[in-house]
């Protein structure tokens, strides 16, 4: 794929993380209001704050593996694209799953944890894969 396009593809990818991010910010604020209690129907908003936090810090990753492209004119696969965007957005998933009661931190327990923490691993997988592909990348046209 062309580097301006698999460029613009990761920072519309990475802008939408941190509009994600945003909204929910603003969804968190209403059950933590000084009326409200901090915990409320199961869900630890501490680990939602957490995920809140880790989807704006992965949209600013995929904003920058989209300016490395850019910069070194990258002709990367839509594989790579698909690892770095599928690993942005699913990453943070893990503190949603732990808001929820669900140790996705631990690969042990029933099936859902399991499932929880596979993908977990999976995403940071994928984003090791995409940014050592990058990279490499990047090294090699310098």
């Amino acid at each position: 794929m062309l580097a301006t396009e698999s460029a613009k593809l990761l920072l519309f990818s990475g802008g939408a993380a941190i509009l994600f991010s945003s909204l929910l910010g603003v969804l968190m604020l209403m059950p933590l209001q000084a009326h409200e209690p901090k915990k409320k129907a199961g869900v630890n908003f501490k680990h939602i704050g957490a995920a809140h936090l880790d989807w704006i810090i992965l949209g600013l990753m995929q904003g920058l593996a989209g300016a490395l492209i850019w910069v070194f004119a990258l002709d990367v696969s839509l594989m790579v694209l698909g690892l770095m965007i599928f690993g942005g957005w699913i990453n943070p998933l893990a503190y949603v799953f732990k808001a929820f009661g669900v140790n996705a931190f631990q690969f042990s327990g029933g099936a859902v944890q399991q499932f929880a923490a596979a993908l977990g691993g999976l995403s940071s997988l994928a984003i090791i894969v995409a940014w050592t592909l990058i990279l490499f990348g990047a090294y090699q046209n310098w």
